[in-house]
């Protein structure tokens, strides 16, 4: 289990949630969108392919925002690092403890 965050950098992931979870869905929908609009004749195939990203989009969304704590903060952010949600100015505004820890775990 990993060490919880500073209490002011939990106030700020849970002041950007919401729009992070927002963000990622409408990025999600793009792809379905896009999904439909080239489908040309090939309703099957494009069926196919909307439930494949509906189905990761959704796998992503319980990665990154499912049974969020204090505990695996850390974590959650590193995957919306990693699905690019967290731009470097967001990430500046966390104490330089949990920029450190989220870095060295995404590898960067």
């Amino acid at each position: 289990m990993m060490k919880a965050i500073p209490e002011n950098d939990w106030k700020l992931l849970r002041s950007m949630k919401d729009a992070k979870l927002d963000q990622f869905c409408e990025q999600v929908l793009g792809a379905v969108r896009s999904a439909i609009i080239n489908k040309g004749s090939e309703n099957h195939k494009a069926y196919l392919e909307v439930w494949d990203k509906v189905q990761t989009g959704d796998s992503n969304i319980a990665e990154m925002f499912n049974d969020l704590r204090r505990s695996n903060a850390v974590l959650k952010l590193v995957a919306w690092k990693r699905y690019g949600l967290l731009k470097e100015s967001e990430l500046n505004g966390f104490s330089e403890e949990t920029r450190s820890t989220i870095e060295a775990i995404a590898g960067n």
